[in-house]
């Protein structure tokens, strides 16, 4: 029940530029899908068809939504929205991670038997932060953990001057960048899935804008 909740309320706390929660939703369930589908197809992992079929969904839902939510958005989600995605990925990862023996499946690996625990905190490793973050400050201030303010990870790429657009990019490959090596490195080289992670640094890094505010 506390994963479910904390997982709800970190999409929903994300959900604060148009298309970000969409396109951080989108990767996440793409990087669960892939590592479900590989158990299934590479492993035999029966159990793992049904985490599939719920990403997938999931993925077609923001591929789908997301032209109508990108900047400027005419169509926004709200609450039920992200807190219905959240839902769906909290559903997914439970059902994944909790019926895998990772030694029995990764018996070769040193790495993957580690997955279980690892790759729902990779994956939605974004909006974890940013909700942990959020309500350590609004409780360190004395207000509720749940009021809002201007201050979340968006925001602060705002504030060096990016663009609702340019951040958006920014955390999508960031979350790209802790998602995909993660779910890779179970099935190719570590080195390989690592290079995969560097590379999506570099295009963070890259995109980012950051300018001095000049002092009147």
């Amino acid at each position: 029940v506390v994963v479910v909740v904390v997982i709800i309320n970190a999409v929903n706390f994300i959900d604060g530029l148009d298309g970000l929660a969409t396109g951080i939703v989108g990767i996440s369930a793409a990087a669960f899908f892939g590592f479900s589908y590989l158990l299934a197809v590479e492993n035999g992992f029966s159990r793992a068809g049904a985490p599939s079929l719920v990403t997938a969904i999931v993925i077609g839902c923001c591929l789908g939504f997301l032209p109508h939510n990108a900047h400027p958005a005419k169509i926004f989600m709200g609450d039920s929205g992200s807190m219905f995605l959240g839902l769906l990925l909290a559903a997914s990862a439970i059902t994944l991670m909790g019926q895998i023996d990772a030694n029995a499946v990764f018996a070769e690996k040193i790495g993957p038997a580690a997955l279980p625990l690892l790759l729902p905190f990779a994956v939605l490793a974004i909006p974890l932060l940013d909700l942990a973050l959020a309500v350590l400050r609004r409780v360190r201030s004395g207000r509720s953990p749940f009021a809002p303010d201007q201050e979340h990870l968006h925001h602060k790429l705002m504030a060096w001057g990016n663009s609702q657009q340019r951040s958006a990019v920014i955390l999508y490959l960031v979350t790209a960048m802790l998602a995909l090596p993660a779910m890779l490195s179970a099935f190719i080289p570590l080195w390989a899935a690592l290079l995969v992670g560097v590379l999506l640094l570099l295009s963070a890094v890259l995109t980012t804008k950051r300018e001095k505010k000049v002092k009147a």
